[in-house]
């Protein structure tokens, strides 16, 4: 059912998929299986066009003892805000200082009501906010067809 290549500190399972009705390979590093609580351990391996999971169950000599398929996955991930000041605004890049210093003074505003203070087109500020949005100082609410940006703990 399974053939096991050693590679440094990873082992490369090697088994069969039945989604894909084809053989596969799994990499699969050491330390998951060698530092397991119980055995066998369950290892999901995301693959395949279109995706799917096959779950392998390895025991503690690295042989595949089953397999299961799963269709679906979630993956939830929080979003860390770090919330802007004085040192945070070092950091950020030049061209959005001006922006990042009216979120400042206003504590929550749309593009326009940015614009108005730094002096910029509306949509330079639109994408200006979106990009401190992505990087992790703003948070964003839609709010019908335009975004409404905050400081962290501000979203309403």
């Amino acid at each position: 059912m399974s053939k096991v290549v050693d590679i440094e500190d990873t082992v490369t399972l090697r088994t069969y998929c039945h989604s894909c009705n084809q053989d596969i390979t799994v990499p699969v590093s050491r330390a998951i299986i060698d530092n397991a609580h119980s055995y066998p351990v369950s290892h999901a391996h995301l693959h395949g066009n279109p995706s799917h999971i096959l779950i392998l169950y390895v025991d503690s000599q690295y042989h595949i003892r089953g397999t299961e398929l799963s269709e679906t996955i979630t993956i939830e991930r929080s979003r860390k805000v770090t919330p802007l000041n004085a040192m945070v605004l070092l950091r950020i890049p030049p061209r959005y200082k001006r922006t990042a210093m009216a979120m400042l003074k206003l504590h929550q505003a749309n593009a326009h009501e940015v614009a108005t203070i730094t002096g910029k087109k509306s949509k330079v500020e639109s994408y200006y906010l979106g990009s401190l949005f992505r990087l992790g100082y703003l948070e964003r609410t839609r709010i019908k067809n335009y975004y409404q940006y905050s400081l962290p703990g501000l979203v309403s």
